[in-house]
C-alpha cells in the first residue's frame, strides 16, 4: 500500500485495487489542469465549474475503461449548446465551451451526457444518457457507467470555486468487481456513506489522489496499481491547421495563396498560428507533388 501522505507533484490520477479483488478505485486531482483550461476559455463562472467537472469525469472514465484511449465527453443542453472535454492517453486534457457557436450553454435544466471513444477494432463508441435537471456530474458519471458500460460504481466529482475559477478540483470512481462479497460490499457502502460530503472530504483531508483513496478505502487493504501525471494540453499544430485549410473549396484556397498571412486561433488552447501563403503553398505541394509539377 502506498503512503497516502506521500505528495504527488502537480495533478495526478491514481488507480488502486483492494487486495481481495472486490473493488477498483480511480482518484484524480485536476486543479491545475482545469485552471489552465478555464484560462484558455476565459471562464471563471458557473459554466467554468461544470467544464472543470467534465474534464475530471473524462479523466476518470478514460482510466476506468481503457487508459490508452482518448475519451471525449460532451455535456449538451436542450438547445444544442455544449461543453466538451478531451482526455488524451498521454495525460493531456482540454476543454471547450460551446465550440462553433455563439449561443451560451445553459448550466441548468435537462442535459445529455455524450461519451465518444475509439474501440480496439477502430470502431467509434458513442453513447448518450439523459441527465435530469438538478443532477450533478457525480450522478451523471455513475448513470453513464451503469447504463452504457454495465459498471456498478460509486462516484464523486467536484470543482470548488476560487482563484482563477477554481481552488480545488477532483474526483473518484469506486468500481464494484465480480469478486466482491456481500459482506465487503456492505462494509464499503457503509463506510463511504458515512464520510463527510465529498467537497468537504476533498478540501479537508484528501487533496491528493493517494490521500483520497486512503480516505475512501478506510480499513480495507488495497494495492496501488498505477499513477500518472495530468496536465492541460492540446492536439492542435500548424500541420493540423494547414490540413484543415486545404479541405476548403479550391477558390477559397487560391484566394488565401494570393492574399496576406492568415491568423488562426485554436479554440481549445488559445494558441495563435500565422500561416503565410508561401508556407501553405509548400505544404500543399508536398502533400500533392503532382499539383506542384503542373
Amino acid at each position: 500500500m502506498s503512503d497516502p501522505a506521500q505528495p504527488a507533484t502537480g495533478d495526478h490520477v491514481v488507480r488502486a485495487m483492494t487486495t481481495d479483488g472486490g473493488f477498483r478505485i480511480i482518484a484524480a486531482v485536476t486543479t491545475d489542469t482545469v485552471r489552465d483550461a478555464l484560462a484558455a476559455q476565459h471562464r471563471a463562472d458557473e459554466l467554468g465549474l461544470r467544464l472543470g467537472e467534465l474534464i475530471t469525469a473524462a479523466v476518470l472514465l478514460r482510466e476506468t475503461t481503457q487508459p490508452a484511449r482518448r475519451v471525449q465527453l460532451l455535456w449538451r443542453d436542450r438547445r444544442g449548446g455544449a461543453l466538451v472535454a478531451d482526455a488524451l492517453p498521454d495525460g493531456a486534457n482540454r476543454g471547450l465551451v460551446n465550440p462553433g457557436s455563439d449561443q451560451e450553454v445553459s448550466p441548468r435544466g435537462d442535459h445529455l451526457l455524450q461519451v465518444d471513444y475509439t474501440l480496439p477494432n477502430g470502431a467509434l463508441h458513442q453513447a448518450t444518457v439523459g441527465i435530469p435537471d438538478g443532477e450533478d456530474m457525480s450522478s451523471a458519471l455513475m448513470r453513464y457507467l451503469h447504463q452504457s458500460e454495465q459498471i456498478l460504481s460509486m462516484t464523486g466529482v467536484v470543482a470548488l470555486p476560487g482563484p482563477q475559477g477554481v481552488r480545488l478540483v477532483g474526483g473518484y470512481v469506486i468500481q464494484l468487481l465480480p469478486e466482491a462479497t456481500r459482506e465487503v460490499i456492505d462494509t464499503m457502502t457503509d463506510h463511504v456513506g458515512n464520510l463527510e460530503p465529498f467537497p468537504h472530504l476533498l478540501e479537508a483531508r484528501a487533496a491528493t489522489p493517494r490521500a483520497l483513496i486512503a480516505a475512501l478505502m478506510g480499513d480495507l487493504p488495497y494495492q496501488e496499481l498505477a499513477a500518472s501525471a495530468l496536465r492541460f494540453g492540446c492536439t492542435c499544430s500548424e500541420v493540423r491547421v494547414m490540413t484543415s485549410i486545404l479541405t476548403l473549396p479550391d477558390d477559397e484556397i487560391a484566394s488565401m495563396l494570393a492574399g496576406d498571412p492568415l491568423e488562426v486561433r485554436c479554440d481549445a488552447c488559445g494558441r495563435q498560428y500565422v500561416i503565410t501563403p508561401d508556407a501553405l503553398r509548400a505544404f500543399r505541394d508536398a502533400r500533392d507533388p503532382g499539383r506542384a509539377r503542373a
